[in-house]
């Protein structure tokens, strides 16, 4: 049985992804990872697409794809909200605001002068465009991303002078599936901004988490900023800002892009951490015990064998390790490696997916969401 013969109001688990290459990556990207629980929530008037929901988000998928998507029985799924609620309330860990985290032994600033740029990342439909005309006001100028006819959209943040934002195509992750993801990971791993401003949709917090995952791997100082905050406690729901910040290691900002609501302490958070180049307190997003224990050391494996060759292709290295152990091959030719030591990864990669069960792709893809 496939994803496309379930019928509207059932659920059942996933048991194996088809496709290939790019599309099937694109599959896993989006929480389509054999183990996960999917629902189908409606079909469109004609029947196609079908909207699904996958990992607490929805989800559009038309059926053709949905026939590569091999399902199972029925399983049911875990009471996340029970175990929060007793979970007790932390103090806020105030990352990138100075004070009692920050001192004056830690300060290393940018020499006085330096233009402060700054990438603004996020999903498609999260209100990135909205709040990109908040922070830069008349401030900017529309060209194109060289080579491709994607819009590139540069600003200034009003109010600080040697400041450049640049608002990158709406992405969902930084897979080289579509010529957007192409566009945004390119430009961050060849521009190398001093920092990155990730606007998450705080409606659809489990699909937009997965990009912000990985734009930490690449080690850039980071803020995120929740948006649409107004909709979610119109909606009555509520988000613990607290221990999201300490669990992701980097400032957690809530904001309403649209009603002009958390502008000012969002801008204020990311000059700070990209001046004095806070980078995010984790990077490591794979659990060593339990399912995640293979994941971990195949990952931690790749890194110490490729560490001199991602330095030398200035390829941040746990973004080019998680990124080889799953499979991307535009980013192992990066590197340049040679025979011996691509032999060597293919041996560290295999014996992963002997434990773990999993094929590299969704082993990665499984990894990133058990976390979120």
């Amino acid at each position: 049985m496939t994803l496309k013969d379930l019928e509207i109001g059932k659920s059942a688990s996933i048991l194996s992804v088809g496709g290939e290459g790019a599309l099937r990556q694109h599959f896993l990207d989006m929480g389509l990872i054999p183990g996960a629980e999917v629902t189908l929530v409606k079909l469109a008037p004609m029947g196609d697409p079908a909207e699904l929901r996958v990992h607490g988000y929805e989800l559009t998928l038309r059926l053709d794809d949905a026939a590569k998507i091999e399902i199972g029985e029925v399983k049911k799924a875990e009471d996340m909200d029970e175990r929060w609620r007793k979970k007790p309330r932390i103090p806020h860990p105030g990352l990138g605001e100075g004070g009692k985290y920050h001192t004056k032994e830690d300060e290393h600033p940018l020499p006085e002068g330096t233009t402060i740029t700054f990438a603004l990342a996020g999903n498609q439909n999260c209100g990135k465009t909205t709040l990109f005309n908040r922070i830069t006001g008349s401030n900017q100028h529309v060209g194109n991303f060289p080579g491709v006819t994607v819009d590139r959209k540069d600003g200034q943040i009003k109010g600080y002078p040697d400041t450049l934002i640049t608002d990158l195509p709406g992405i969902y992750s930084m897979s080289p599936y579509s010529s957007e993801e192409i566009v945004t990971r390119e430009f961050i791993l060849n521009e190398k901004p001093k920092g990155i401003i990730n606007i998450v949709d705080a409606t659809n917090i489990e699909r937009n988490l997965y990009l912000t995952m990985q734009l930490m791997e690449l080690n850039i100082p980071m803020v995120v900023a929740l948006n649409m905050m107004d909709e979610v406690r119109e909606n009555g729901g509520s988000i613990r800002i607290n221990e999201m910040e300490q669990m992701l290691g980097v400032p957690v900002v809530p904001i309403s892009a649209a009603k002009n609501e958390g502008i000012e302490e969002l801008i204020s958070h990311a000059v700070h951490v990209a001046k004095y180049q806070e980078r995010p307190g984790r990077i490591d997003f794979c659990s060593p015990d339990d399912n995640g224990s293979a994941v971990h050391r195949c990952v931690h494996g790749i890194m110490h064998l490729i560490e001199d060759h991602a330095e030398r292709a200035g390829i941040p290295l746990r973004f080019a390790a998680s990124k080889v152990a799953e499979g991307d091959k535009v980013l192992l030719d990066a590197l340049a490696l040679d025979e011996n030591e691509k032999e060597m990864l293919e041996h560290i990669i295999c014996q992963m997916e002997e434990e773990r069960g999993l094929d590299r792709a969704a082993a990665m893809a499984d990894m990133r969401f058990k976390f979120i």
